[in-house]
């Protein structure tokens, strides 16, 4: 091999090195620097501590939190028990304890969303949503004034009956009204009116003689509301049965009786004053009672009077009169008898309405449900025969009679 082929052979090698050496560069060029491989908790960790509090995060692997609060829009008061549904589709109910009004939703891609919230009492509110949202989504929904917790018909075919709350209460101690915040949230107020809904109009049949039955629907035949409106409050303690805003009448005229419930005051010791007490507007026309929210046969009393017309069996300084049809106070004994003899009851229950001692209180009326009368006694007993027999026939002569003066 001579010189020149010996030159020519170095001169290929040298290329072929540049060569090789250029398509490393490019190669490490194009794959980048050696990576770090991390583990999903290592990069949940992190978006962890770079959040703000409440901040929509990626969740593991699949998408996103959105985190969404609601309040009622009047007041700012957290609101639980609001249904949430994303898209269409259901995602739980705000939470009532804890962090009260909050729910978390995960995992959520990326995007534009509907959000949809309802509860009962207040107005379905819908937006859109960007996730993820540097904050949680604040909603505040409309309450509604006058809110239904059972409609089974028109007005003129069922008992209409409506809750509104007391802004007063009584301090016994002092002898006198005092304002009370017991109902300044709506919460409260609510509970204590589906409570009192359950345990004693709903309850009717447990407390009723069965020898007339109430009918089996008797629960549909009353349409059940209330109106809270934070602003007219009902004054529980102006006058025997308090006074009920004009408002309230003008929003709910076909209201068969206005029911204020108000808080119970702690009494110093029994009997009147100091015994929590309802009383029944005279008269005809409107209708309202007053009656404190925990006392259940006390409730069923006023609501003997007002809705089914019943009279008073004990004996005081009240009204009296033979409540046709279906009476369960006679004005005379005869009465009394006859009635009593032609629905085979004993006549000899027939008693005039007294004290023990009949020189203390004595009425020319009479009366037959035997002892404990819940038209005697107020707070405990039943309704019997006669007071039931009025029940019954009330509830089945709504549409072409009435309720009962």
């Amino acid at each position: 091999m001579n010189r020149r082929q010996q030159i020519l052979i170095l001169c290929i090698i040298f290329a072929i090195g540049i060569i090789a050496i250029l398509a490393g560069i490019v190669m490490y060029m194009h794959a980048g620097a050696p990576k770090v491989i991390k583990t999903a908790e290592q990069i949940q960790g992190t978006l962890l501590e770079q959040r703000t509090p409440y901040e929509n995060t990626l969740a593991p692997v699949h998408g996103y939190v959105l985190s969404l609060s609601t309040v009622d829009l009047s007041t700012g008061e957290n609101l639980g028990n609001a249904s949430v549904y994303l898209d269409g589709g259901y995602e739980g109910s705000t939470s009532e304890l804890g962090l009260v009004g909050i729910l978390d939703i995960s995992p959520v891609s990326e995007g534009l969303h509907t959000l949809r919230v309802t509860k009962p009492g207040y107005s379905d509110y819908a937006q859109s949503v960007i996730v993820p949202s540097a904050s949680p989504v604040k909603i505040g929904l409309q309450a509604h004034q006058l809110v239904t917790i059972r409609e089974s018909g028109s007005h003129s075919t069922k008992i209409d009956v409506v809750f509104i709350p007391s802004g007063t209460t009584y301090n016994c101690a002092e002898q006198k009204k005092i304002p009370t915040t017991g109902y300044t949230h709506r919460n409260a107020f609510v509970s204590d009116v589906y409570r009192i809904v359950n345990k004693s109009l709903f309850s009717l049949d447990s407390v009723t003689d069965k020898t007339y039955p109430l009918p089996a629907d008797y629960r549909d035949r009353l349409n059940i509301y209330y109106y809270y409106n934070s602003s007219e409050f009902a004054d529980a303690f102006s006058g025997c049965a308090g006074t009920v805003p004009e408002n309230v009448w003008k929003t709910v005229p076909y209201a068969d009786i206005i029911i204020i419930l108000y808080p119970t005051y702690y009494a110093l010791d029994t009997g009147p004053p100091c015994e929590p007490n309802g009383c029944v507007s005279p008269g005809t026309g409107r209708k309202w009672l007053k009656i404190p929210a925990d006392q259940d046969i006390l409730f069923l009393h006023e609501c003997g009077h007002a809705i089914f017309g019943l009279v008073d069996t004990y004996c005081d300084n009240t009204i009296y009169w033979q409540n046709d049809p279906e009476p369960n106070v006679w004005s005379a004994p005869e009465r009394c008898v006859k009635d009593t003899t032609d629905n085979l009851w004993s006549s000899s229950g027939c008693q005039q309405i007294q004290k023990v001692n009949p020189a203390a209180c004595t009425k020319q009326f009479w009366r037959w449900d035997p002892d404990p009368d819940i038209m005697r006694e107020g707070y405990f007993g039943t309704f019997g025969k006669a007071s039931t027999r009025r029940i019954t026939y009330t509830f089945d002569n709504i549409d072409t009679w009435g309720i009962p003066a």
